[in-house]
């Protein structure tokens, strides 16, 4: 059973050791602040809020491959690029990592694998938020049917409402009224 968004299971490390943590078999449950994830709140109206983070490490095949894998969630408040008003986005990233020490020969099965290079301490906060990130929509949009705009845009991208109602739209129209007024 999955702990529910608002559930905070304890103060995660600002760094972390991730070949120690696999070693050991650990797993980091807890909640991050979304303040403290300049890039990825760039991207929100609001940065209030807390990422939660359940992360586990373990030993792979081989001596010298370790893995982490895991779920983090963040609900963020960011802009819609179609009307401008703010709109929530809930973000899960599934992050799998084969964590190697420098100079250890890779002793994986193939070349798909993501793999992070572990020697000293790593920003638990920035790998989470690098996580995050490759998650987020490029652009962020409510559905057409619950968006504010959707009056003024059409199923077909790109074609003004006006041109489907059989409106024409005359550049020149100012220009009539001016000459009227002389």
């Amino acid at each position: 059973m999955s702990p529910s968004w608002n559930e905070s299971h304890g103060h995660l490390p600002v760094t972390i050791d991730p070949i120690q943590l696999a070693e050991r078999g650990a797993r980091l449950t807890g909640t991050l602040p979304l303040k403290s994830m300049a890039r990825l709140a760039q991207h929100c109206l609001d940065g209030s809020g807390d990422v939660f983070v359940d992360l586990a490490f373990e030993r792979g095949v081989g001596e010298t491959v370790f893995l982490m894998h895991g779920t983090l969630r963040v609900r963020l408040i960011t802009g819609c690029q179609r009307c401008l008003e703010g709109m929530e986005v809930n973000l899960e990233a599934a992050p799998s990592l084969v964590l190697l020490r420098s100079g250890a020969a890779q002793e994986l099965s193939g070349d798909a694998a993501d793999t992070l290079v572990a020697d000293k301490p790593v920003s638990l906060i920035s790998l989470v938020e690098d996580e995050l990130l490759l998650v987020l929509p490029m652009v962020s949009m409510h559905e057409l049917s619950q968006c504010p705009a959707k009056e003024y845009v059409t199923e077909k991208a790109g074609t003004d409402i006006r041109a489907v109602k059989g409106e024409k739209k005359n550049p020149f129209a100012v220009l009539s009224g001016l000459k009227k007024a002389r």
